[in-house]
């Protein structure tokens, strides 16, 4: 990769107000559809300051970088010429990288540098180029943001990757709160929007289909289910397997179910090969998955029946009903849930992920012998807080020794946290 390639995609060092042109930043700041995310504000630009960015593909991690430059620009605390970034897709192996950093680092060590490293998990080893820069003291004038698309990848570099400076953050969908604040969607009762929310989900891209079409198109869809299997392919993970084991999450939403139910009327051999590609889609932020929890031990059975979710609204139209073929999979999902007992189950898979974006580990319970399931369990400072989801509020008994609060579409709305 050569220094000229690398000018096309940095305009703003010969002309500053060129980041104002990027196409992803022209396509949102300012306009009705975009969402305002609370990382930004997290990322700040100080010098040996490192930043590690997990989160899907189409989430918004690359229009995050793109913020910081234009931010670091406008406020001067950063010289455009000395804001880089560079898509990894383009580098093939981590010693390129290396060179090319090393080249374009070594004359400005001693000037406040922003790096943006976008999809580094393309890299293998990746983390070896920036160690060396490190220990070669050409990064501490440099605030370094690294995004990646699966967390298998950030994670086994990342620990290698040392630094009392480097924070790690997980970038989602746009959440219920982030949704509520779009503009062009303030219009709607809380009620309507709500509902808008399960039909469209938080990704950007649907968002934006929404605004401009009032449904998200089915090439729309194909991209995030393209994004699903492209990330599984590099891992070299078997397609009709892994369709298989989607349809089977969302054919199992919100129930507990085992790994022999998951690969049953498949020819998946072992529950092992479905443990490999359920942890692959939680390595690849597409679901979450709620061990039962064992209140003698105090955490998580592994053995036992779990809960897996996708981890936004969008998905369960891509895999209910893109991958399996409909047209028009945006109306069959709004039809869909129109069913009240199925919008219950999406609203739980909400909610659940609400808590498990704030909460780690988060946990059901489930007792055989009282017959009594509690959706979301959680320890915070010690103490137990127990949830369920229902459609209408009600009086539960406790469990656990513990007062069981009701999340209804109500209680949701009025400002859960």
């Amino acid at each position: 990769m050569n220094l000229n390639s690398i000018k096309i995609t940095n305009p703003w060092w010969e002309d500053r107000e060129a980041i104002r042109q990027d196409p992803r930043l022209s396509q949102l700041l300012g306009k009705p559809y975009y969402i305002d995310s609370p990382t930004k504000k997290e990322l700040h630009l100080k010098p040996g300051q490192r930043f590690i960015l997990r989160g899907a593909r189409q989430v918004g991690k690359t229009t995050l970088l793109k913020e910081k430059i234009l931010e670091a620009i406008q406020s001067q605390q950063i010289a455009p010429e000395n804001c880089l970034y560079l898509s990894c897709e383009a580098f093939e192996s981590f010693k390129e990288l290396q060179e090319f950093l090393t080249s374009w680092v070594a004359p400005k060590k001693n000037t406040p540098l922003l790096l943006c490293l976008d999809e580094v998990t393309f890299i293998p080893e990746w983390q070896r180029s920036l160690l060396w820069l490190i220990n070669a003291g050409l990064l501490q004038n440099a605030t370094t943001l690294i995004t990646g698309s699966n967390s298998r990848d950030l994670k086994i570099s990342g620990e290698r990757f040392p630094g009392r400076n480097v924070k790690e953050i997980k970038i989602y969908p746009a959440s219920w709160d982030q949704f509520s604040k779009i503009e062009f969607l303030k219009k709607y009762p809380p009620n309507d929007l709500l509902a808008l929310y399960l039909k469209v989900g938080g990704f950007p891209h649907a968002i934006r289909d929404f605004y401009e079409y009032g449904k998200v198109r089915d090439d729309t869809y194909e991209t995030y289910a393209n994004w699903i299997f492209g990330d599984a392919h590099r891992f070299q993970l078997n397609r009709e397997l892994l369709i298989h084991l989607l349809f089977r999450i969302f054919d199992t939403l919100s129930s507990q179910v085992t790994w022999q139910r998951l690969i049953e009327k498949s020819t998946i051999k072992s529950y092992e090969t479905a443990l490999d590609y359920v942890e692959h889609l939680e390595m690849a932020f597409l679901c979450h998955v709620s061990n039962c929890y064992d209140p003698d031990k105090e955490m998580g059975a592994p053995r036992k029946a779990k809960k897996i979710y996708f981890v936004d609204p969008l998905l369960y139209g891509v895999v209910g009903g893109f991958l399996r073929g409909i047209q028009n999979a945006f109306v069959w999902w709004s039809e869909t849930l129109s069913n009240p007992e199925f919008r219950g189950k999406i609203f739980e898979s909400l909610v659940v992920n609400h808590f498990a974006r704030r909460q780690e580990p988060l946990y059901y319970w489930y007792s055989p012998n009282l017959k009594r399931e509690i959706d979301i369990l959680f320890i915070r400072e010690g103490q137990l807080f127990l949830y369920d989801v229902k459609s209408q509020s009600l009086q539960l008994k406790p469990a656990l020794g513990k007062e069981v609060a009701v999340i209804t579409p109500h209680e949701f709305l009025r400002g859960l946290r």
